[in-house]
């Protein structure tokens, strides 16, 4: 795999949640994923993809395993944010069926007969980002995988890191890891092995040695992802991927951390509180600050922010101090939990990264769909 002509892929996960009232056995899934933007074509003044175009990935031939013999085929995929700087794109996984923006599958039974354990539903795709920069896994396989029983009315967790977070090399640095169990299941937050993270077993490994003394660590009580960079270098680019397990299934999150030269003082931004409350059909504010204080916040990204919600700042950028507001109407189809990062950059390439879930209830009896929205 080595030496191919098409890395491209940065980021994914996949998440999913019980729909019985659909049908009995019944999963919808939500994958998403962020590839090299200017691998494919779109409606850009540069002609490549922004937010809303759909794109084909041919390159990768992503398609999700069910686990039960069946796929969905060659996916399409519509953009749903973008970074021209940082060359990717996010987009969201379509159905084949009906080209919404969730996949529906339906299962024979509620365990897999033939070994009565769960289903185990897999992306497994090619090809990891490469180049020199790609320090630890270029041009790899990648894999997300997640279980699915039905005996039990369950839900995947849900969470969300940047596509890429600058870490400063020769430094200790740390930020979060936005994760959430709509079931309310107690969360064990921990590193993939090889085999979670490239369908291999000794194809991937996670930032640290052999290539750097210290390894990357995840608490598992704060959720915050730490790693001494010691022996790194600026613009090197490093994938990983942790694994959030409730006990009864699991989800991968997959993505970059860049090394950037050790340079001033990061900038300061935390939302105030980590698991937030919407009622649909009702309006939604949140306000908070992010300050830098050797230099000018130069960018404001939202990864996953809801559908329904929007960001703004409340003066132009780059500027020391900024307000960050995120508002919207969440609709009855959008209740669930959204897992979304807030990426705080300033000119000297440092960052603060907040994250946080929004969980939008509803005063209807409806069922609930943590996949849905996003």
């Amino acid at each position: 795999m080595k030496g191919t002509k098409y890395p491209h892929y940065f980021f994914g996960t996949l998440t999913w949640s019980s729909r019985p009232d659909i049908a009995v056995n019944t999963a919808e899934f939500k994958l998403l994923t962020a590839f090299r933007r200017d691998y494919f074509t779109g409606k850009g003044k540069d002609g490549y993809p922004v937010k809303g175009d759909r794109i084909l990935d041919i390159i990768g031939g992503t398609s999700l395993a069910f686990g039960d013999g069946t796929f969905t085929g060659m996916l399409w995929f519509r953009v749903i944010d973008l970074d021209e700087k940082d060359n990717w794109i996010l987009c969201q996984a379509m159905d084949p069926l009906n080209q919404r923006t969730t996949i529906l599958h339906t299962y024979s039974e509620p365990v897999d007969p033939y070994t009565d354990r769960p289903w185990e539903a897999v992306i497994q795709s090619c090809y990891r980002i490469g180049g020199p920069d790609h320090a630890n896994n270029p041009e790899g396989s990648y894999r997300l995988q997640t279980l699915l029983e039905f005996n039990h009315l369950n839900n995947s967790p849900v969470a969300i890191v940047p596509v890429i977070v600058n870490l400063p090399c020769d430094s200790v640095c740390s930020f979060p890891f936005a994760a959430v169990d709509p079931d309310g299941d107690t969360l064990n937050i921990r590193l993939a092995s090889s085999f979670e993270a490239s369908g291999f077993i000794d194809e991937f490994v996670q930032p640290g040695p052999p290539h750097t003394p210290k390894p990357l660590t995840i608490n598992a009580e704060t959720s915050m992802v730490s790693w001494d960079t010691f022996g790194t270098k600026p613009g090197q680019l490093w994938s990983y991927q942790m694994i959030a397990d409730d006990g009864k299934t699991q989800i991968g999150v997959d993505a970059l951390i860049r090394t950037i030269e050790q340079k001033g003082e990061p900038p300061c931004c935390s939302v105030p509180g980590k698991r937030l409350k919407a009622r649909a059909a009702v309006p939604f504010h949140l306000n908070f600050e992010a300050s830098d204080t050797d230099g000018e916040i130069t960018d404001v990204k939202s990864i996953n922010l809801p559908r329904w919600a929007s960001i703004k700042t409340n003066s132009p950028l780059p500027s020391p101090e900024v307000t960050i507001k995120i508002s919207g109407i969440p609709k009855f189809e959008d209740q669930g939990n959204h897992a979304v990062s807030i990426m705080v950059t300033d000119n000297d390439g440092n960052q603060a990264v907040s994250s946080f879930t929004i969980q939008v209830d509803s005063c209807s009896i409806i069922q609930f769909h943590p996949c849905q929205g996003g």
